[in-house]
């Protein structure tokens, strides 16, 4: 009997499986007029097509730091962000540079292996986010922020390959 039960239940499944195909295969867009339609839908959200190919190409989120502290590999060195101070401003703001990469090893930008974002956190609160398209633009910021003495900066970058890298600076 049981048997019965279980052969009924993929009976049931197959059925389900095959309508929904043959539902989603009648949704498959094969009008240019729809593709058109569809393009601008995307373009009016604030979608761009040339986004979806660039996140295609984002292969690592994990999380990464330097192995032996005393000794970072070259690797380590390119994807970690390097952050400077710079001079106040006459409103008291500070000139605060990223560049993703440390002592001289920077970090390379092609359309396949690039820093595809940059996140700076000022006492553990986000205060800047910066998205970049792959090729031809490098991983840095400046800035002028509000510091206080004790502030706490810290920068987060991803490379499409490579992971993510992060590093701070206390003021």
């Amino acid at each position: 009997m049981k048997r019965r039960e279980a052969f009924k239940k993929l009976g049931l499944l197959a059925i389900i499986g095959s309508s929904s195909i043959s539902l989603l295969s009648s949704f498959k867009n094969t009008d240019t007029a729809n593709t058109s339609i569809t393009k601008d839908l995307s373009a009016a959200a604030g979608l761009d097509p040339s986004m979806e190919k660039r996140n295609k190409l984002i292969v690592n989120r994990n999380h990464y730091s330097f192995a032996d502290p005393d000794n970072p590999t070259k690797s380590e060195l390119k994807h970690t962000p390097d952050i400077s101070l710079g001079k106040k401003d006459s409103q008291g703001h500070t000139l605060v540079q990223i560049t993703i990469g440390m002592q001289g090893i920077i970090h390379p930008s092609t359309k396949e292996h690039w820093i595809d974002f940059i996140s700076v956190y000022l006492n553990d609160e986000q205060i800047s986010f910066t998205e970049y398209r792959n090729g031809g633009i490098r991983g840095f910021q400046d800035f002028y922020v509000k510091l206080n003495k004790g502030d706490k900066i810290k920068a987060v970058s991803g490379c499409n390959i490579h992971g993510i890298y992060s590093s701070s600076i206390l003021v």
